[in-house]
Formats: C-alpha cells, structure tokens, sequence
C-alpha cells in the first residue's frame, strides 16, 4: 500500500463529494484498488492451478446479478470498470464466491451455503446498560470460506438522492452489505440460513446483501425497515435472522421463504447463529453449540455493554475452531486461504440511534478494535483494506 496508509481519509470531497451511485463506487474502488487486484490475482492463480470450470459458476452469478436494484447494478458496473482484473473471476468474487469455495476446499468442502457461519447477538432495554450505551447493542462475527482472499475494509456510502448513507465493514470491492448501521443510526445484522425455495429463479430472489443493503439506503427507524421488508413476497427472499435496532427499538426477525412466513424475536437477550428457532430449518452442531454458548454467556451476566459483547465475540470455548463464537481454522483445514471451513473474517459492534461502529479485523481474539463515525476522519488502512491485509498476510 502507499504512504497514505499511515494516515487518516476523512469524510471530505472524496467521498461525500459522490452525486451518484456509481461515481461512488468509483471512489470507492480506487480506495480499495489494491486489496482488489491482490485478492483477484490469487484467485485467479488457485483456479487455474486446480483447473476450476468458470462457466457454471458464470451463469449463476449473471443471473443473480439481473435480480439487482437499477442503482445497485450500476454501482456493480462502475467498480468492475474501474479494477485491471480477470472480469470472469471479478464477477464469481462478487456474485458466486461461496459457489467457488466449494470448487476450491479440499475434500467435501464447507462454505456460507451450508449453515455453519456467523454468530449475532441482540441486547436491548432492560439488558442493555443504557447509561453507558447510545441504544440497544448488535454484534456480529462474521465467518466466510476463503478469508484469505476475502479483504475487509470500512465502507461509507453517503447519502445519495433520497437514500440514507451507510457505514459498515465487508469485503473489499464486493456491492452486498451484510451488516451496517446507516446515518440515521438504523442497524441492521444478519445470520445466513439454509432454508431456499427451488421455485424462485436466482433473478427473482433478493439476496440477503441486497436486502440488508435496500434496508439501510431506504428506511430511517425498525419499524420501516420491518415494513419494507414486509412488501416484498417472502418467497422471493433468502432465508436469513435479521437483526434490527434504532434508539429505542429492537427486534430479530426470522425469516423463511420455505414456510413463507418472518416470525417476530423482540426479547431483551437475542442470539442466532444459523438455524431457525422459531421455524423448521437445517441445523448442525456447530450452529447449535454456538447459539447455546452465546445465550449462555449474555445470561450470566447482568447489564450488558460493549465490552462484554467484545468478550463474546472473542470466546473459544468449545475450540478454538468450528464449534466456537470466535472461529478459528482446524488443524485440517487449507491455509492460508481456508477455503474449506467458515472462520471469522471480522467483528462489528454497534448501537442502535448510533452512527458509529466498533470493528475488529480478522479474528477479534487476536486483532486491535477501532471505532469509525459516520462522517468523521477513518484511518486509511481501514478504508483501503491494507489493516486487513496485513493482519491476514
């Protein structure tokens, strides 16, 4: 990376001055240029040494693309424009990874479409210790196959028209928002669950990004955010729990486009890792002994705050390895790019009626925290994906 790591990128022209969506994603792809280019590079180098078939990979991803909002398409096309990649290997990054894990792992292979990654939790009034926090609390592990060429970095959309601007960690280049909190203090999280309808073409399905994405751009409280989620045909949806929190509001909801049906999870002490609780849904024993360690752990305490969802996110009990909140890879799986085992590829805590995000890069065990503010200077190893890279490299 360039000199410019060292210091800070503040929300001035260079970001703030976007007026469109693709003029940011432009922006944003020189900002993560690198890490890009990288990532792409050794891909591409792993597919051709294991003689991996592209094309079928290819249709899939084409075709999840046409089911994009307009503006997310075109914020797709700009930064594709903007790197010198392989456009087939950018397109399977960005549309078909998982699908590309597969082809990758040793042996059977596991990756985000088995349900086996990502621990969340929700804490709210009267758990919460709202003297010492903004609003109800949200946590995230996100666990991905394939860290290793997964870079993460601090994404900040400002607003763009009438949609809201956004802040949020995940992968570098890519258009899908997992998780993020947006510049009305609106949070939203979520865990991915295997529970899809074979009827619903991959151009008809809102993807779980693109929901969460759609959430944070165009809703402002929970209870819009609920409501617009509600609009769309639940079978059209991916299966996934959705956290959500504003200032005073919080709830989970469980959504499953098999039953068509978003059950309701509004407790003071919520956590979900990749099965459903209130609905019929596969479910391994990892994601049941990380669901049950995590309630575990918000129950024996008192009122909680950030701290004590930074403890949990960092616990190893059950391994180091794929039964624990804190995933590390086992001994068996193929480093460095782990392409076979989900493992935490970074943490992300927030507040709901808060614009900020406390982050940790890479497993949060082992990574320095920062927290960013919508608006305000972020060190510009976060922004760029160099933190990342070096942390992982």
């Amino acid at each position: 990376m360039d000199e410019t790591d060292t210091g800070t990128i503040a929300y001035g022209d260079e970001i703030a001055g976007a007026e469109t969506f693709a003029e940011q994603s432009r922006r944003r792809a020189e900002t993560e240029r690198d890490a890009v280019e990288w990532a792409i590079e050794e891909l591409e180098s792993q597919v051709s040494t294991q003689g991996v078939d592209l094309e079928p990979l290819l249709e899939y991803a084409r075709r999840s693309r046409e089911s994009l909002p307009d503006r997310h398409r075109r914020s797709y096309e700009a930064m594709a424009d903007a790197f010198d990649v392989d456009s087939d290997t950018y397109e399977v990054y960005v549309f078909a990874f998982s699908e590309l894990c597969e082809e990758l792992a040793e042996g059977t292979g596991r990756s985000e479409k088995n349900p086996k990654g990502c621990t969340n939790a929700l804490v709210s009034s009267p758990k919460a210790d709202l003297e010492v926090v903004d609003g109800p609390l949200v946590c995230k592990n996100r666990d991905v196959a394939g860290r290793g060429v997964r870079p993460k970095s601090i994404v900040e959309q400002p607003p763009i028209d009438r949609y809201h601007g956004f802040l949020t960690v995940d992968t570098c280049g890519t258009i899908s928002i997992f998780k993020g909190v947006n510049d009305r203090g609106l949070v939203a999280a979520n865990t991915y669950i295997d529970s899809e309808r074979d009827d619903i073409d991959p151009e008809h399905q809102l993807r779980n990004g693109t929901a969460i994405r759609i959430v944070l751009e165009e809703c402002a409280t929970v209870a819009e955010a609920r409501t617009a989620l509600e609009s769309y045909p639940t079978r059209r949806l991916m299966g996934q729990t959705l956290f959500l929190a504003d200032d005073t509001d919080a709830l989970l909801l469980e959504i499953d486009p098999v039953a068509e049906r978003i059950a309701v999870d509004d407790e003071s002490v919520v956590t979900r890792t990749n099965h459903f609780v209130h609905s019929r849904s596969t479910e391994t024993e990892s994601s049941t002994t990380r669901r049950e360690r995590a309630l575990e752990l918000l129950e024996e305490k008192g009122r909680l705050d950030r701290d004590d969802l930074w403890e949990i996110a960092q616990d190893h009990e059950n391994g180091p390895g794929d039964d624990s909140i804190c995933r590390h890879p086992e001994p068996e799986t193929d480093e460095p790019h782990a392409f076979g085992q989900l493992t935490t590829a970074s943490t992300a805590i927030f507040e709901g009626g808060s614009p900020t995000i406390g982050v940790a890069m890479g497993t949060p065990c082992e990574t320095e925290r920062a927290r960013c503010s919508f608006g305000e200077e972020i060190p510009a190893d976060l922004r760029t994906g160099a933190r990342w890279l070096e942390r992982m490299h």
